[in-house]
């Protein structure tokens, strides 16, 4: 069977074959598709945001496994509170509750999957494409997961030794030492060169004996390829560099989306203004 490394961890690539592993699996998918969110509005948006957080949670706490209460901090960005379910049938309970009194105001609720938000679906699609951009980032098509060597060397150390013990194998075109892991990732340019890298399994260096396994990659040749939103099944070892740049991306996400949240609430205040000018020139008329 084939072996492979994401990030220090090898496994034989075959199918789950313990009852244990599929149902664990299952529960992990049930789990994101049990997840309800309700958006609820009518309430001052002037109130402390932890008395109105106090009165949802009291209000909504009946209707089934509450997990979080969120208030809009912001209200021209956004004027909805949400609250946040597990259990498809919290659902249909907060529904019951639209038109409800809490306290002195009226409860508006409605089913709000945040799927169906545009931040959201921008966060995806610009998430998304970082990923693409590292899939199709040609540096890591070929590599090698390697450990066993001496780990209580500078990182900049083991990387210069690793480089030269593999320097014959061919181009090579990043190396990732993770320390936590004790093991490094060589990537290659060419096919021959994780070969040759492979055939290395068991040498010395420094008197210390190295184990090097394939790493996993986003090509067809060590997982099978996803298509846009699919989910990660049965077979797949996320990509070995996916896990290294995890934190880059999740900062450029997060700079992206700042961006794309000022952006937008200037776009609502400038509709706001519009719209009381426009009631302004109707009233003077």
């Amino acid at each position: 069977m084939d072996t492979y490394a994401s990030q220090g961890s090898t496994v034989e690539k075959r199918p789950l074959e313990r009852v244990g592993d599929l149902q664990r699996f299952l529960e992990s998918v049930n789990f994101q598709r049990s997840r309800v969110r309700m958006s609820v509005e009518g309430f001052n948006h002037n109130r402390p945001e932890d008395e109105i957080e106090s009165e949802l949670i009291n209000h909504f706490k009946s209707c089934g496994n509450l997990t979080r209460v969120e208030v809009p901090t912001d209200p021209v960005f956004e004027s909805r509170a949400f609250v946040n379910f597990l259990g498809h049938k919290a659902k249909e309970k907060a529904l019951q509750l639209d038109g409800s009194s809490i306290g002195d105001w009226k409860a508006r609720v409605k089913y709000a999957p945040e799927e169906e938000e545009e931040e959201y679906q921008v966060a995806v699609r610009y998430e998304r494409s970082l990923y693409t951009d590292l899939a199709n980032d040609k540096r890591f098509f070929f590599g090698v997961a390697v450990w066993g060597y001496d780990t209580s060397l500078p990182v900049d150390v083991i990387e210069s030794k690793l480089r030269a013990h593999f320097s014959s194998c061919g181009v090579i075109t990043h190396v990732y030492v993770c320390p936590p892991d004790k093991s490094t990732n060589i990537y290659f340019s060419e096919l021959q060169g994780e070969a040759s890298a492979l055939d290395l399994d068991g040498s010395q260096l420094d008197g210390f004996k190295i184990t090097t396994v394939r790493v996993a990659t986003a090509t067809a040749r060590t997982n099978p390829i996803l298509a846009p939103g699919e989910l990660k099944m049965v077979g797949y070892s996320v990509p070995a560099h996916y896990i290294e740049f995890a934190k880059e991306i999740t900062k450029k996400l997060k700079d992206y989306m700042t961006e794309w949240r000022a952006k937008a609430r200037r776009e609502k205040v400038r509709a706001l203004i519009r719209k009381q000018e426009v009631q302004g020139e109707g009233q003077g008329s």
